[in-house]
């Protein structure tokens, strides 16, 4: 069973029919009057191919009117690749790896993979409970899904940090696979421990918890925000998609830049005096003397610049020699009319 959740690193979705009573219990809060918020920001850590997010997010605003912008995590690329077509926000990358704003989601939607993390020697689920916590804003919700004996590990975590706890069991047939569990909790402002909330808990992790099932009237609901960017963002740079976005935005865009640096024709320009060695010498440095051409008076050059080290003896004494690097740079001339080659010191 552990290696079969390894090789689809730990990847289960649940059931679309599940998905749908979880957002039967849920509501959308957009406040009223001049209070009224404009968005709900629906996270899911762990979105796979973003159908789950997605029902969701379809149900609370067919239920609540309220819009809701979706955000989605996904180590798995192909999977991650699904989910940009069905979500609003995704990231193709290591949940720990990215960059978000604390306190940014009214929902998160948590269904993180089952496995053991032999470097940490902790569940991975409790991980990703821990990480994702302060991601949820005060007095949001938090829906947690994981295999009913789990919840022991998290039990004193979630007690703390979240309050008005339910438990419910996945319902038949869905139950079978894996046992699993649908907590929901809404975040404290401050964290405070709970005695009687933990023991709760961990009954519901050694018990038979109620079964999930259609609801009329929603147990929960999801406080709105004030639309607007959020921090959503990967910690690391894929170069490809560094270069997809430079092409689409910043500077390059600029038409005032990409004239000076390309001009659509060719001016040539003339320095206000004439160069001196110490100038050629760093043209040659810098790469601009390197099979160029040059044209005057019906004469064309072809030049090569080269700057190299060398070792110079500076003091010689009985006691002892002192040598000092020295910059040596040349130019060499070929003539393309008469092929004579001049070597130039500079």
């Amino acid at each position: 069973m552990r290696l079969a959740a390894q090789a689809k690193g730990g990847y289960y979705p649940a059931p679309g029919r599940v998905v749908d009573m979880i957002a039967d219990l849920i509501r959308a809060d957009a406040g009223y009057g001049r209070h009224r918020l404009d968005t709900l920001r629906l996270l899911d850590p762990c979105c796979g191919e973003g159908l789950a997010a997605e029902r969701l997010a379809e149900r609370l605003t067919d239920s609540s009117g309220v819009p809701v912008t979706t955000y989605g995590v996904e180590l798995h690329r192909e999977r991650a690749e699904a989910a940009e077509s069905r979500l609003d926000h995704v990231l193709a990358s290591d949940l720990f790896r990215v960059s978000m704003a604390n306190g940014a989601f009214g929902l998160c939607y948590l269904n993180p993979p089952y496995d053991w993390d032999s470097d940490d020697k902790r569940r991975v689920e409790h991980a990703f409970l821990t990480q994702c916590t302060r991601y949820v804003a005060d007095d949001g919700l938090l829906v947690f899904v994981v295999p009913r004996r789990r919840l022991a590990v998290s039990a004193r975590y979630f007690s703390s940090h979240y309050g008005r706890l339910r438990c419910w069991s996945f319902p038949d047939p869905e139950r079978e696979v894996f046992d699993q569990v649908v907590l929901i909790g809404r975040r404290k402002p401050e964290p405070f421990a709970d005695a009687h909330a933990e023991r709760q808990v961990l009954e519901w992790s050694s018990g038979e918890p109620e079964p999930l099932g259609p609801s009329r009237y929603p147990e929960f609901r999801a406080p709105g925000s004030l639309a607007g960017d959020v921090l959503f963002a990967t910690r690391t740079v894929d170069p490809a998609a560094a270069a997809s976005e430079a092409r689409r935005s910043g500077l390059w865009t600029s038409p005032d830049i990409t004239d000076s640096l390309w001009p659509a024709e060719d001016r040539r320009e003339r320095p206000l005096m004439p160069l001196r060695r110490g100038h050629m010498a760093m043209l040659v440095a810098a790469g601009f003397l390197d099979n160029l051409v040059l044209e005057a008076d019906d004469r064309r050059v072809l030049v090569k610049g080269r700057t190299a080290k060398h070792m110079e003896l500076a003091e010689d004494r009985p006691e002892k020699e002192v040598y000092r690097e020295q910059l040596v740079t040349t130019v060499v001339a070929l003539d393309l009319e008469s092929g004579a080659i001049e070597d130039i010191a500079a």
